[in-house]
């Protein structure tokens, strides 16, 4: 009988300075899925713990007296996740392992776990434990992928929620992952206020896994939902709302609506507000006055690249003109902007990076994110490059939008991965940094403001020089004055 439950976010074990979604000192953030499946199970009288290795880091010693265990798996998590599926079945316990690696890589999950999730776990894990406390079989439970009589079985897969599901799916508590709110280890962490409003994107992009694990279209709980949630459990006056969805603004309608509802719940958060949005968020002027009545203090956005004939190769379904109008725009509301970018695409040649840092720092990005392109298994990117035998290593380690792992066609794969660490160092330079200081002094400073714009500058080329060092061989020309050298080529 599962009695006892371990759910586990695994964390790669491979140094990375994690650049273009860097972390502030005192701050973990995390996915919600395993904390929703949390309050699912107990609801269901199990006990149940979730750990995160950022905080907490796996030991054997974790596993006394637990029935099962569950494991989220992200690509760069993936060898870890595997390793603690290993020690956790030497001592004779199931695991079931979830996420997006394993969901669109599920022949390979199967070979390290007794059970694979594909796809959204909050009716497959239950029906599972239901399944193994009764000895019935397992062939009805969609979206399970298991091995019997030495042979792999796909269940078909299981239909994606929909909306009025999603409203009776537990709200996201990242409280429930221990030492999270520990406020000595994790002071900042009692000020953020996770949640998510929505899951898929109505987006096809080529490199990207939501689609094919969230489906394209955008799915979202009810208005009311999430003023209940934040009604009971946020605080407006100390808290700031982070969304942790990968695209709010793919239904602008929705958005204007909760928008609209924090003003008139007084729930508006006094130190703003972040989510993700697509750069066409930009194009409604009723979004963008309502962002700002809401405080929406920063947003990132997934730029991805200036040149138009790449934007069409990924799929993104925007042009350079879009980029530039939004930036803008959102500028105008005084929102901050942190631009993401990504190089390496066949339409990409060296002076791609140079003149990306040049016109984010020109068009007024005050935060930037560059990476190379990362073909994630199970993506078309992946599958296409994978045919014309591009891709030269499968250490899913280094699949973290930081290290190349495929030949680019312009450029060597050196050439990409240390242009792009150039990018970091040429953009935070300090003229860019004082000059954007200046206009948030003008537009009004709160305490996010101030904890971003004071330290984000100085925590990226820190991070930037812990990479370099991590990477230096010996064996070959010194990177970091390699690094430097292409620096001041970026910024010429």
């Amino acid at each position: 009988m599962i009695r006892n439950a371990l759910l586990i976010y695994p964390a790669s074990r491979r140094y990375t300075a994690n650049l273009s979604t860097h972390r502030l000192p005192g701050l973990v953030t995390a996915h919600s899925g395993l904390t929703i499946l949390a309050q699912i199970l107990i609801r269901r009288g199990l006990r149940v713990r979730v750990i995160d290795e950022q905080v907490t880091p796996f030991a054997d010693h974790l596993l006394d007296g637990v029935d099962l265990v569950g494991v989220s798996v992200q690509t760069s998590w993936a060898p870890q996740a595997f390793r603690i599926a290993a020690a956790t079945r030497a001592r004779g316990i199931p695991v079931v392992l979830g996420g997006v690696h394993v969901t669109l890589n599920p022949d390979e999950a199967v070979l390290h776990a007794d059970f694979v999730c594909r796809g959204e776990g909050e009716r497959t894990l239950p029906e599972l434990i239901d399944a193994l406390d009764s000895g019935q079989g397992l062939s009805d439970i969609l979206g399970l992928s298991y091995r019997r009589d030495g042979m792999v079985r796909h269940n078909p897969p299981r239909p994606l929620l929909t909306n009025a599901e999603l409203d009776e799916v537990p709200w996201p508590r990242l409280d429930l992952i221990e030492g999270l709110g520990d406020r000595l280890r994790l002071p900042l962490n009692r000020f953020i206020h996770f949640t998510m409003a929505t899951r898929g994107c109505d987006q096809a992009c080529r490199y990207c896994s939501v689609t094919r694990v969230f489906g394209r279209g955008l799915r979202h709980r009810s208005v009311g939902s999430m003023i209940e949630e934040l009604g009971s459990r946020y605080d407006p006056q100390r808290q700031f709302l982070f969304f942790l969805d990968d695209s709010l603004a793919a239904d602008a309608d929705f958005l204007k609506e909760l928008l609209a509802a924090l003003v008139r719940e007084r729930l508006v958060p006094r130190h703003g507000w972040h989510s993700q949005l697509r750069a066409d968020a930009a194009r409604d002027p009723e979004l963008l006055r309502l962002m700002q009545a809401t405080n929406c203090v920063w947003v990132t956005c997934g730029f991805e690249s200036l040149n138009d004939d790449s934007l069409r190769r990924l799929g993104k379904g925007q042009s350079r003109r879009d980029v530039e109008l939004a930036i803008a725009r959102l500028r105008e509301h005084g929102i901050i902007v942190n631009g993401f970018f990504m190089f390496g695409t066949d339409d990409d040649g060296p002076a791609a990076m140079a003149e990306t840092v040049r016109f984010a720092r020109r068009a007024g990005c005050f935060m930037g994110g560059f990476m190379p392109l990362t073909p994630f298994p199970g993506t078309p990117t992946f599958d296409e490059l994978d045919a014309e035998r591009r891709i030269f290593t499968r250490d899913w380690e280094l699949y973290d939008v930081q290290h190349v792992v495929f030949r680019p066609r312009r450029m060597s794969a050196w050439d990409l991965y240390w242009r792009t660490m150039a990018c970091y160092p040429a953009f935070y330079r300090p003229d860019h940094c004082l000059r954007h200081a200046a206009w948030i002094l003008r537009r009004g400073v709160t305490v996010a403001d101030l904890a971003i714009g004071a330290t984000w500058p100085l925590l990226k080329n820190l991070a930037w020089a812990r990479e370099v060092a991590a990477n230096v061989d010996p064996s070959v020309r010194t990177p970091c004055s390699r690094t430097c050298a292409l620096s001041a080529l970026v910024t010429t």
